[in-house]
């Protein structure tokens, strides 16, 4: 489901005054409690989309830890800005990403009391070594989730000036710059595979009906995906079937534990370090995926396709074959009206001659035929008149 940080991070009460006063939203602990408790048990990610100036560190925390038990994929895009504590709500994402002029801006904490007219040293320094301690545990968790250097951290809060999206992903803190659409191609290498799968299908029954289609080759594209524990796809920017290695291109930056155990760093788009898995947590690693038991039944699936399109194509031949003519459609017709195969046969065997040959074979008779021949050809005659109002009566009918 998609989570959506539009406003200011206040508390509750203050969230419904501003409501009931003042017309404005905010996002508070008790809403993404709330929003949590609504999504199905069959969806494991949260979508977080963020465009907030921050708000209130205590109830910032709280929704950081909220999320984060929800053990759920969590991925982030920043539209707009993610400024001071929604800069640390980002982070509880392990997928982060942002639009191209977006910002981000990290800050120290700061005490803001509109009540407060007077105040002794000691409530003050109070207030203090509390601001100084949120401080800490700020640069604690931007240095574990980003792996940027610490003191380079501290020194961008203290400067309070918000960073572009260049040098947040230098940092750490989104993996990815997200260009328009239409700028980029956002066809994964599972869809690809299916596109050339369904054309094939589509090609090979085309041929069988007597239709001719060109396809164009595609080029594979250079790469290979790899998919870590917590979800996360990489990028590797080499030929499929070749291990990674250090010095590879690869996407996101951060550390990626995979499902054998083995870590793969990656810096600056660069993959850094490879760790080994460790001997006392292989027993708690997911199980190694059987790529051969997949491509076996990826193929067993194919072929089964390619039995289904040649038995297609058969069907196809077969009802090619069986097509008749309109003007034998007629025909067929007419012989059934005549009385079928059966007439058909006696009209072949017949010795039917036109009737105006045999007017002819009449007239042209010779003085000395026998009395036998005469009453031959009379016989003759009178068949082939009776023939021909057998014949126009079927005609007329």
């Amino acid at each position: 489901m998609t989570l959506k940080i539009y406003s200011e991070i206040i508390p509750e009460e203050e969230r419904q005054f501003r409501l009931m006063f003042m017309g404005l939203d905010g996002v508070s602990f008790n809403g993404i409690d709330e929003f949590i408790a609504s999504i199905p048990e069959d969806d494991d990610t949260i979508d977080m989309r963020i465009n907030s100036p921050g708000g209130v560190v205590s109830e910032g925390w709280g929704i950081i830890d909220k999320l984060r038990a929800t053990g759920k994929k969590i991925t982030a895009t920043v539209e707009g800005q993610a400024s001071s504590m929604a800069s640390l709500i980002l982070l509880a994402a392990s997928e982060r990403r942002g639009y191209k002029h977006a910002t981000i801006l990290i800050h120290d904490a700061f005490y803001q009391d509109m009540y407060l007219k007077k105040g002794t040293a000691e409530e003050l320094e109070k207030h203090a070594a509390i601001l100084r301690e949120d401080n800490q545990r700020a640069l604690d968790f931007m240095v574990e989730r980003t792996g940027a250097d610490r003191d380079v951290l501290e020194a961008l809060m203290k400067e309070d000036k918000p960073m572009s999206m260049e040098r947040a992903k230098e940092l750490g803190f989104i993996h990815e710059i997200l260009e328009p659409a239409s700028a980029t191609n956002t066809q994964s290498p599972t869809d690809m595979e299916t596109k050339k799968k369904i054309a094939s299908a589509f090609k090979a029954f085309a041929e069988a009906i007597g239709l001719s289609v060109k396809m164009e080759a595609e080029t594979d594209p250079v790469g290979y995906v790899l998919t870590a524990q917590d979800g996360t796809e990489i990028s590797i920017d080499k030929p499929e079937g070749e291990d990674p290695a250090v010095g590879d291109k690869a996407t996101p930056d951060g550390e990626h534990l995979m499902p054998d155990g083995t870590t793969i760093v990656i810096a600056d788009g660069v993959i850094t370090e490879i760790r080994d898995a460790d001997p006392e947590d292989s027993a708690n690693q997911s199980p190694e995926v059987d790529l051969d038991a997949i491509n076996e039944a990826h193929a067993a699936e194919l072929a089964e396709k390619d039995a289904e399109i040649a038995r297609l194509q058969a069907r196809v031949t077969e009802l090619e074959a069986s097509q008749i003519s309109d003007d034998q459609r007629d025909i067929l017709a007419k012989v059934d009206k005549a009385g079928g195969a059966a007439w058909l046969e006696k009209s072949i065997k017949s010795s039917y001659r036109p009737s105006q040959r045999q007017r002819q074979e009449q007239t042209v008779q010779h003085s000395g035929d026998s009395k036998t021949a005469e009453a031959l050809a009379a016989a003759r005659a009178k068949k082939a008149a009776k023939r021909d109002r057998v014949v126009r009566k079927n005609d007329d009918q």
